[in-house]
């Protein structure tokens, strides 16, 4: 009798211990604080594993800008300019929320920094940026906001501001997205420079599923205003209502879209004299092979000036190519062909232009790499209208970057 306790009591105690013959699920907190005391490992609490009410990550970065590329442009390391970022994103209420605060900042140029110390730009708030957004979950719906201000010294996107308050809803292949949002230049409020200030609503509705075209459909309303007006300069009031359509398809060996758009404007400072603008483009991507991409790009603008009664024509063409033959050579090609003409005659004018860039990795090791890149660009601008306007341009450049891994 003794003994059959005893085993039923070792028994007992080994069913405790060994949560393996139920699930994790099922597991109950005796036998996972035996399975920890057996293992030698802490315990396990379950709301730690839930994720936390919110989160917060804090980055910095340095982005220089990159080098020019015709040789007459080209300028000493310490004159381009280099900006400096500080990114700070919060994840609160388990993720749902998701808030994000940048603060950049230039360190170089030359242009805007003459007779002062280089790098020294703290105290300028012309070369600083201040980005604030917000986005938002909840079931099917999404919201957010943006807010950023750029300062006119401002290396990417100067001396502009905008706000948006956007939401959308989607739900299975269809979605429905509208913003309401606002735009101006001058950030700094200068008397002797004009600002521009547009205000603008849209709603778009998408309807995208797998293996199909992706459709989409959008309405938008703008109105444009000049609010300061400085001595010499005419001020401008507009109000435009944008209709645009698109049809796109992606694959793996290549994707197209198909835009088109309709504009009906109106000048309200010409007696509600309004013109109206029609755009199509064409854009795609063929890869007839893995080292090889061809986009071309077919694009067609007619505007109609009622209080003119003129016509501006301004049809444009591009084609890109880029081989990748292996990790070490990139070949690339591009063309582009642009014009504009009117029909009174005092507009003609056409653009016609091409690059070339070849670039070869001669050598690389473990600590450091070699790069050699040979670049040709040419450029032409025929004015039929006025023929001593017209412009060439032939520029060439060899680039040797010894960077380190």
């Amino acid at each position: 009798m003794r003994t059959f306790r005893t085993y039923g009591l070792m028994f007992s105690m080994l069913l405790l211990g060994c949560p393996v013959l139920a699930s994790e699920e099922q597991a109950s907190p005796i036998s996972q604080r035996w399975a920890s005391w057996f293992s030698g490992h802490e315990p396990t609490d379950q709301k730690q594993i839930t994720a936390p009410l919110y989160q917060a990550n804090l980055t910095q970065a340095v982005f220089a800008s990159p080098v020019a590329p015709r040789l007459r442009d080209l300028t000493p390391e310490t004159d381009r300019p280099r900006t400096q970022n500080l990114l700070a994103s919060m994840t609160w209420m388990k993720g749902s929320v998701v808030t994000e605060t940048e603060v950049a900042n230039n360190q170089g140029g030359a242009g805007w920094l003459a007779g002062r110390i280089a790098g020294d730009t703290r105290d300028d708030a012309a070369n600083r940026m201040l980005r604030i957004g917000l986005t938002g979950a909840n079931g099917v719906f999404r919201y957010g906001m943006t807010y950023r201000n750029a300062g006119q010294a401002f290396y990417n996107g100067p001396d502009q501001a905008a706000r948006e308050v956007w939401g959308e809803w989607r739900r299975g292949s269809t979605t429905l997205r509208s913003a309401i949002g606002q735009q101006w230049n001058n950030v700094a409020s200068d008397s002797a420079r004009s600002r521009m200030e547009q205000t603008y609503g849209r709603i778009g509705l998408t309807w995208n599923r797998p293996a199909w075209p992706t459709l989409s459909l959008t309405y938008a309303k703008n109105s444009l205003n000049s609010a300061l007006d400085p001595i010499g300069i005419a001020p401008q009031r507009m109000s435009n209502h944008t209709l645009e359509a698109s049809l796109a398809y992606h694959s793996a060996r290549w994707n197209a879209q198909l835009a088109s758009s309709y504009i009906v404007g109106t000048d309200l400072l010409r007696n509600g004299a309004g013109n109206h603008v029609k755009m199509q483009m064409l854009t795609a991507a063929f890869r007839p092979l893995n080292t090889l991409t061809i986009a071309p790009t077919l694009a067609y603008r007619a505007e109609q000036q009622e209080w003119s009664g003129v016509r501006i024509d301004s049809p444009s063409a591009s084609l890109a190519l880029h081989y990748k033959q292996s990790r070490r050579l990139l070949i690339s090609a591009m063309g582009n062909y642009a014009g504009t003409r009117s029909s009174d005659r005092l507009v003609d004018q056409e653009n016609v232009g091409g690059k070339s860039i070849l670039t070869w990795d001669f050598q690389t090791r473990r600590q450091w790499t070699t790069l050699v890149s040979l670049e040709a660009a040419y450029n032409r601008v025929t004015n039929h209208a006025t023929p001593s306007a017209d412009t060439e341009d032939l520029s060439g450049l060899v680039r040797l970057v010894v960077a380190t891994l």
